[in-house]
């Protein structure tokens, strides 16, 4: 399995929850997923992110995508699932 990291860069916030908006302009560690069949995106390669509600990620709203070595995912995935427990608790207090 290869493992990117991506600046999460959305050219239309509207397709994703509310959730992704605490990630758009951080650099995200993502694997990838397959090649989207229908909509908007038909026929590139999407990503996730693993942790985290986004759902998939089209190549298109990635910039600065790269292969990168595990460790280097496995520090940004962890700081993800700090800042995703953060966005969790932060949403139950306020809601």
């Amino acid at each position: 399995m290869m493992h990117f990291e991506g600046v999460f860069s959305p050219a239309n916030q509207s397709e994703y929850n509310s959730e992704a908006n605490n990630y758009v302009g951080k650099k995200l560690p993502v694997q990838q997923g397959w090649v989207i069949e229908e909509g908007p995106h038909k026929g590139q390669q999407c990503y996730y992110a693993p942790n985290t509600r986004i759902g998939k990620i089209p190549q298109s709203d990635l910039e600065d995508l790269k292969p990168i070595p595990f460790a280097r995912w496995e520090q940004l995935y962890s700081s993800i699932e700090l800042e995703s427990d953060y966005i969790q608790l932060r949403a139950s207090h306020n809601g």
